[in-house]
């Protein structure tokens, strides 16, 4: 068995993936305005989201103006297409598509005159969430006094796997202070399991909490693309890179952003008083 720590990153990020949406706020390049792309696709009841805005200079004021009028399809590898509708301004919403584990999902976005593409995969083998456990530990050096959840869930052997696991705690993100300010915790706790092949894993997520929290935990089964866009959001925002620099993406035609197909297992607890 492996044991997993968490290490704290700390994250400017707008929304939540609880429900499976989020929208992603990026600290971009100076230059020209480029388009940025954000949606994803999961095997949990739709509709899926795509949203479209465009990029602002690095130090300027994360206020990206919304991409409006654009026509977007989302097609899967057994020929069902979706055209999608404007909800809101740059916000756009699937009708009828479905998220199949196993099903690539080809996403086309034209817009202003172009045209961007990108195709995302869920991966064929679904993994779960063996179970939930927590231990209550007292005040050290390496913990604060509460209750630590650790989540298990077993690597598929004989092939490479990518995760992401989202932390919730009473319905919200997990919040902790820093400073004496709360921070909300935006869930970027990725795995890959090049070093954890067919093993059994064990994640402790690094909160103290108290008895009585309600705890729901997602486990997302991403593939490498979507895995590697992650990653590099996160070296961006935590100042990994001798420059700022965009994270990498899957879109054509020079667009930001990302398209994302995963599965999503969920488990919940309740903390109680030992």
């Amino acid at each position: 068995m492996r044991h997993i720590k968490q290490s704290l990153i700390f994250l400017f990020v707008l929304g939540s993936f609880s429900a499976c949406e989020e929208v992603i706020e990026l600290d971009l390049e100076n230059g020209e305005p480029r388009v940025v792309i954000e949606g994803i696709i999961t095997d949990q009841p739709g509709p899926y989201k795509v949203t479209i805005s465009k990029s602002v200079d690095f130090y300027d004021k994360n206020d990206f103006p919304a991409g409006t009028g654009a026509t977007i399809t989302i097609e899967d590898s057994e020929g069902n297409v979706d055209t999608l509708t404007e909800v809101e301004e740059g916000v756009y919403e699937t009708n009828t598509l479905e998220g199949v584990v196993g099903r690539t999902y080809h996403l086309t976005v034209d817009f202003e005159g172009k045209t961007y593409t990108a195709s995302s995969r869920i991966p064929e083998k679904k993994v779960s969430i063996d179970s939930l456990v927590y231990e209550f530990e007292e005040e050290s050096l390496f913990y604060g006094e509460g209750y630590y959840v650790t989540c298990y869930f077993s690597d598929i052997p004989e092939e490479r796997n990518f995760f992401r696991l989202n932390l919730f705690v009473n319905g919200a993100p997990y919040q902790y202070e820093v400073d004496d300010n709360m921070v909300e915790d935006n869930n970027f706790n990725l795995i890959d399991d090049k070093f954890f092949e067919g093993n059994q894993l064990d994640w402790e997520f690094f909160s103290d909490l108290a008895a009585g929290d309600s705890v729901y935990v997602e486990l997302h089964n991403l593939d490498e693309a979507t895995y590697d866009y992650y990653t590099t959001l996160v070296e961006v925002i935590d100042g990994g890179g001798m420059a700022p620099s965009n994270p990498i993406t899957n879109l054509s035609n020079d667009a930001l952003g990302y398209f994302g197909a995963f599965s999503v297992d969920k488990a919940s607890i309740v903390l109680e008083a030992e």
